[in-house]
């Protein structure tokens, strides 16, 4: 005898416990909140491939998981998508508990501004420090979204250098997901709330997750690229080095031109 997958509509003999082309259990019955919560939680905590599980490799075989996910492992491991989309929210999640900071009354802050004579350009002048006032509070409480925002460049970075290696483009794409993922999430449950408890917001936060991403993407990429010596992780260090500074060069200049010129008024 044969049944009917309610997912695909594959037919399969009626012994089987899960359908054979979609994997759907073949023994269903009506939902229950049970079934809700059993499989968030199986999402999250699966043996094989559970996000808590992803984490925990990411700190201990770091570049390994990536090496292993790409090379056919895939079931073993939390889809990297879906993983940096969770880091995602958890991140922005986090960054909206702080207590906002207050808008810069420009005229107080920049009395200087009162002397200019020139209507247009006092005007001029207030915008641009306006401007200034708002990306510096756009970068103090979402930095980390600009380090989501490299996954691009760093993925080109990454095969330029190792054009001789065996991955592709969108497999490096996929490494850099994955060591960008537990960066940002490093910086959202660990720096932002000592940064908001001891004080040290703004630069130094920003320094320590550049030095955070510094020392993993190097240790990552060695693993990751199966190497073995210190001339090999000296040139990991280094091209990690000139990834970081290329997006920060590049993200400072789109910043700059901003505060210069609203982006021609399509932000002001």
């Amino acid at each position: 005898m044969e049944a009917t997958c309610r997912n695909c509509e594959t037919a399969y003999p009626k012994h089987y416990n899960y359908c054979p082309n979609c994997s759907q259990k073949s023994n269903l019955h009506r939902l229950t909140f049970h079934d809700i919560v059993h499989e968030a939680i199986h999402y999250f905590t699966h043996a094989d491939k559970g996000f808590f599980q992803l984490i925990r490799d990411l700190f201990t075989k770091r570049g390994l998981v990536a090496y292993e996910y790409i090379n056919g492992k895939r079931k073993k491991y939390f889809p990297p998508l879906n993983f940096f989309l969770i880091i995602v929210a958890i991140f922005v999640f986090v960054a909206t508990m702080g207590t906002p900071q207050e808008k810069e009354n420009v005229l107080k802050t920049h009395p200087e501004i009162n002397q200019i004579a020139n209507p247009v350009d006092r005007a001029q002048t207030i915008a641009v420090y306006e401007r200034m006032d708002k990306a510096t509070r756009f970068l103090s409480k979402y930095s980390n979204l600009m380090a989501m925002c490299s996954l691009p460049l760093s993925a080109l970075v990454f095969w330029l250098f190792y054009r001789r290696a065996k991955y592709n483009y969108v497999e490096h794409l996929v490494a850099g997901i994955y060591m960008t993922g537990i960066c940002i999430l490093v910086y959202a449950v660990v720096i932002m709330p000592l940064s908001f408890w001891l004080g040290f917001k703004g630069r130094p936060a920003i320094v320590l997750f550049f030095v955070l991403q510094l020392l993993y993407f190097a240790v990552f990429y060695y693993g990751f690229l199966q190497k073995s010596t210190k001339a090999q992780f000296a040139k990991a260090l280094g091209v990690s080095f000139v990834n970081l500074a290329l997006w920060a060069t590049l993200s400072s200049s789109l910043v700059r031109f901003y505060i210069i010129s609203g982006f021609g008024g399509l932000l002001t």
